[in-house]
């Protein structure tokens, strides 16, 4: 059914203690599946963390209240714990051996809890599946692998916002069920991008791959017409060690470099939000380049993510029964 067979033993995501959320009362008429992105930092752990890593599970619960919160509005969220490739490892290791790991453990343990949660908790609602960084790669997988296999299931998604890793033209081609948002209320499609700054030009970056494909989170465009910081809602800053954000004082702009295939936010005024800076880690240069707002791809745009769920869900019920 699958590409490849999974492999070892998935937790049980009948128990509670294997989700990161998991609503006792759905109270809305959609949901929300949320991947997070790397949160293991353990440098004892092996490259794949276990399931009760203690550093994971600090760093998913750090990201699920600065990412997946915009969508809590909206939707009802899910999120597992599944196990990942270790964050203190990543800079050792290229793309094509961190997609090559995804294939493991973490492709085990996110098919088994997308099995429970649409046999058991979905009910039928329709849905929105989110992302980022590898939590995004391991989104992409789903799409091309799971739902392939499961196209009822597909059949349901509203979108998937896969932000923090690329969505490429190789990877649509290879996979024509998959479509990449065009507009701010299309449906069944996959919302993506990756943010940077323009000293990141011609610089390599791990999750910056050739034939990028984003979308504009300001005016949701899919060609190179700038946006202003007037269409931002809210700019904000994600707290490194805890749960919080700030919001910024000003709003970040953003404009398709579509060479490279990502967001650029022009304002030189947040370079100082750089991954590098933020992290205060000289050592990621190397792995996402001079100015990569790969910490603030959610929280530079965090309430037009939250809107633009809230009309594509809008969208969905107006052109379905739900």
């Amino acid at each position: 059914m699958y590409k490849k067979p999974l492999v070892g033993t998935a937790p049980d995501y009948s128990k509670r203690r294997n989700w990161l959320s998991w609503p006792k009362t759905p109270d809305k008429e959609v949901d929300l599946l949320y991947l997070y992105p790397s949160s293991c930092e353990d440098p004892l752990a092996d490259i794949i963390c276990s399931l009760n890593n203690p550093s994971m599970h600090l760093g998913a619960k750090r990201n699920f209240a600065q990412q997946a919160s915009a969508f809590e509005p909206v939707a009802n969220l899910f999120a597992p714990y599944w196990r990942q490739v270790n964050g203190m490892k990543l800079s050792k290791m290229s793309f094509e051996e961190v997609d090559q790991a995804e294939w493991l453990e973490p492709r085990t343990d996110v098919y088994a809890a997308l099995d429970y949660y649409f046999e058991n908790l979905n009910q039928g609602r329709p849905y929105f599946l989110a992302g980022h960084s590898q939590g995004s790669r391991l989104s992409y997988i789903v799409l091309s692998d799971y739902m392939k296999a499961h196209p009822d299931y597909y059949a349901k998604m509203i979108a998937a916002y896969c932000i923090g890793d690329s969505l490429t033209g190789k990877y649509l081609e290879e996979n024509p069920h998959v479509k990449a948002a065009q507009a701010a209320d299309d449906l069944g499609v996959v919302v993506s991008w990756n943010t940077e700054g323009p000293a990141n030009r011609g610089k390599p970056s791990l999750v910056v791959s050739p034939g990028a494909i984003s979308i504009n989170p300001l005016n949701w465009r899919t060609d190179d017409t700038p946006a202003g910081p007037e269409l931002n809602l809210g700019s904000f800053v994600p707290h490194v060690l805890n749960s919080g954000m700030d919001e910024l004082p000003i709003r970040a702009d953003a404009v398709l470099d579509l060479e490279r295939g990502v967001v650029m936010v022009m304002n030189p005024a947040f370079q100082k939000y750089a991954i590098t800076k933020l992290l205060k880690m000289d050592d990621l240069e190397s792995v996402f380049g001079p100015e990569s707002y790969h910490g603030c791809d959610y929280s530079f745009f965090y309430l037009n993510i939250r809107e633009n769920a809230r009309l594509r869900a809008e969208t969905w019920k107006n052109t379905h029964s739900i």
